[in-house]
């Protein structure tokens, strides 16, 4: 959750709102599942007249939780990174880049193979987000203006196995990529 936050997400005092592309319904039904789980209540799902989509959760416990956890209301503003109780084991950091992927990452294809991007705008979240990717061994690039990436076919592949990503749009795009790939490759 705290990777789905720090991707597309914003605080207010009064709510946690994650907006979400025109074509995502499903993952907004898990967001708001999710946020069922970790708070109690559900989270609200909306679609607007320009076709996006918000789940929203309005509480000021749960705010007050994520601003004690390390969460801000601006996080470009404040440059913020991955909370470091993040980096204390192995399948926190899975479950960050998964949330993080499935809201500010892509997956697309090159002319010769397959790309991971990672896009924030807070340069030390890139930072955290390299180093989890690094200690995770997996081949991750420099910090590339607002990017990082990941290229080496056998890390995309692994990544999709051990991440996981739970947005239905990046497992269609990995699936349709990957069997370019293999059929140019044959």
């Amino acid at each position: 959750f705290f990777g789905i936050v720090l991707g597309d997400g914003n605080l207010s005092h009064f709510q946690i709102t994650i907006t979400l592309g025109t074509k995502e319904i499903s993952y907004a039904e898990y967001i708001s599942g999710l946020m069922g789980e970790i708070f109690g209540p559900t989270g609200t799902v909306l679609r607007y007249a320009n076709g996006y989509i918000s789940v929203y959760l309005g509480s000021v416990k749960a705010t007050q939780w994520l601003q004690a956890e390390g969460l801000v209301f601006n996080k470009v503003k404040s440059q913020v990174a991955a909370p470091p109780w993040i980096f204390e084991k192995a399948a926190y950091m899975r479950s960050f880049l998964r949330g993080f992927f499935d809201t500010d990452g892509s997956v697309y294809k090159l002319r010769f193979g397959i790309q991971i991007s990672l896009t924030n705008f807070s340069t030390p979240l890139l930072i955290s987000l390299q180093r989890m990717l690094t200690i995770l061994n997996y081949n991750v690039s420099a910090i590339s203006r607002h990017h990082l990436y990941i290229t080496k076919i056998s890390d995309i592949r692994r990544f999709f196995d051990e991440i996981a990503p739970k947005n239905q749009k990046h497992n269609e795009r990995f699936k349709r990529f990957i069997a370019c790939y293999k059929d140019l490759h044959r």
